[in-house]
């Protein structure tokens, strides 16, 4: 049950080092949230006079604003990221409540991210040419079967490569068949790792959607909290495989 295990010690190294999380975590989000606020809130009279319009064409300027936004979601992310896995596996503690901004860990960060990302959209794609073999044979069940096989094949690809980010962030070379080579044989960690991921985000919405019905306002702070944790938690979980597979740490 490796896979468990991987999940189970992730929540626990955010649950423990929740203080420095929050002290990691929070001037970004607050950043992102603020510039995010004032970029999109200049068009808010756009918005409510385009309810209802057909053939409504959004302003270039107000396209410039989503662009922008999706960028600076992206840096904070990586901001935070970055500081939380060199942390973790570099003991590196911030020093104050503006984490340290590692420009060329970021970057290469965001490189490896892509290039994981071409990766993935390049087998989705193959994958989407296969299942379509279930759509030429005229059965759906054929064409769902495979379209899981894919899943579950994207998936696998993605673990056996994604160490390849923790190792960007501390700036430690791996290259992906490095990466590929050190992850072998964890299939079976991957699948168990993938359902209790999926499992723990039903029950996390179940009850956001229930404690939303009982009283919206602390449904809305449980979102946030529970979503700001789980997204600690994947990013804890990149570290964990990292740590395990690639430098032999014990879980």
């Amino acid at each position: 049950m490796t896979g468990w295990k991987i999940f189970s010690h992730s929540l626990g190294m955010v649950l423990r080092n929740l203080g420095w999380a929050v002290q990691i975590a929070l001037v970004p989000v607050l950043i992102a949230v603020v510039c995010i606020a004032a970029l999109l809130w200049t068009h808010v009279g756009e918005l409510i006079a385009s309810m209802g319009r057909q053939g409504y064409v959004p302003s270039g300027a107000f396209i410039t604003s989503i662009l922008l936004s999706v960028a600076i979601f992206i840096m904070a992310q990586l901001w935070v990221f970055v500081n939380w896995h060199r942390f973790v596996l570099l003991e590196e503690y911030p020093t104050s409540w503006f984490p340290t901004i590692h420009g060329d860990r970021m970057l290469a960060y965001f490189g490896t991210g892509l290039l994981l990302g071409f990766i993935m959209a390049l087998a989705w794609i193959a994958g989407g040419i296969f299942s379509s073999v279930g759509s030429v044979l005229g059965s759906p069940v054929i064409s769902l079967l495979i379209l899981f096989i894919v899943m579950v094949g994207v998936g696998l690809l993605f673990f056996r490569l994604m160490p390849t980010l923790p190792a960007a962030a501390i700036g430690k070379t791996l290259s992906l068949r490095e990466s590929w080579e050190a992850t072998k044989g964890t299939a079976g960690t991957a699948v168990v790792l993938f359902i209790v991921l999926v499992g723990i985000q039903i029950v996390l919405q179940a009850v956001t959607n229930l404690s939303i019905y009982i009283f919206a306002p602390l449904g809305l702070v449980f979102a946030l909290v529970s979503a700001l944790i789980m997204t600690l938690v994947n990013v804890s979980i990149l570290t964990t495989v990292y740590g395990h597979y690639v430098q032999g740490r014990s879980i």
